[in-house]
């Protein structure tokens, strides 16, 4: 019955192609997500306070932004902004709109007065583009590969003069799998048939030689995982030193590859200290996660051991 109940969660043949590739892209775009949406570790916020959405909210909501409120009941609820009033002179709404996924919302939210407003990047930009970009390319590596695989897998294709024939031929394709022999009664398989023609055509499909190619398909797969980790301060050259890059140039590297991660850890803290004003959590703070703030005491070490050796 378990099993029964189960089969429905692992069966996707009554999808549409249509459907399985927004499967597919979904699950590329959430993998993306979560390694994005995993950076940042906040302290000292009240615990009624999912934290996760504030990345979320800044990462993905076209404003690049979310904000903590409270709520009719006192509740601190977080939720992503939109503009709400005037602008500053440098463009800068004056107060938001501060929306959830529900019927909770709050208008007329000011920063540092009765809400606290977290600024994806100092260029109130979001990653949605970047998250979107990447995604459609890793799809389409991934069914490149599908279709070369495909392609370069040979599959034989019979001609055969008779059902006799085929049928014959289909009992010593079975035994083959099996790896058992098998004897032909049918003179057609071995000799001319009629017309002066073989008893059995054989037509290959694919090309084996096409195998070759896939490691390229995998290369750039790993180059863009490469590529997208180093955005955020993941920069595996500093581990997979290529054979002409110098010790100055992975240095150089990682220097780059901690631009985007510091400038998006700094707007989370300014958050942070409006936030435990404004809602009198004095010790919140916002800090690496574990995996960045190892890579980033490594990168810290570097330039100590480079600083040094000049």
């Amino acid at each position: 019955m378990i099993e029964k109940q189960f089969e429905f969660f692992g069966n996707v043949d009554f999808l549409s192609a249509k459907q399985k590739r927004f499967l597919r892209e979904n699950d590329i775009f959430c993998h993306l997500l979560l390694f994005l949406s995993s950076m940042f570790e906040y302290k000292g916020f009240s615990p009624e306070l999912n934290t996760d959405f504030i990345d979320f909210y800044t990462i993905l909501s076209p404003y690049a932004g979310s904000g903590v409120f409270k709520d009719n009941s006192g509740h601190e609820v977080v939720g992503y902004i939109t503009p709400g009033g005037m602008m500053d002179p440098y463009g800068i709404c004056e107060k938001f709109n501060i929306n959830t996924l529900s019927t909770v919302h709050k208008e007329g939210a000011i920063n540092g007065v009765n809400a606290a407003i977290c600024w994806n990047n100092k260029l109130h930009r979001s990653d949605l583009i970047k998250l979107t970009r990447y995604t459609e390319l890793f799809n389409l590596v991934d069914t490149a590969q599908k279709c070369l695989i495909r392609y370069a897998r040979l599959f034989p294709v019979f001609e055969v003069e008779d059902s006799n024939v085929k049928n014959q031929l289909e009992g010593a394709l079975k035994n083959a799998d099996n790896g058992e022999p098998f004897t032909f009664t049918n003179k057609s398989l071995s000799r001319l048939g009629p017309d002066n023609r073989p008893g059995v055509n054989k037509i290959e499909l694919g090309d084996w030689t096409a195998v070759d190619k896939i490691q390229y398909l995998s290369t750039y797969h790993n180059d863009l995982l490469r590529r997208f980790y180093s955005m955020y301060g993941m920069a595996y050259s500093q581990s997979m030193k290529q054979a002409q890059q110098s010790i100055e140039e992975i240095h150089s590297d990682a220097k780059v590859s901690w631009i985007l991660p510091n400038d998006r850890l700094n707007e989370r803290k300014k958050f942070a200290q409006i936030y435990g004003t404004v809602f009198n959590h004095p010790d919140a703070d916002v800090d690496y996660s574990k995996a960045w703030l190892d890579g980033y005491r490594e990168f810290l070490g570097s330039e100590v051991n480079t600083d040094e050796m000049e």
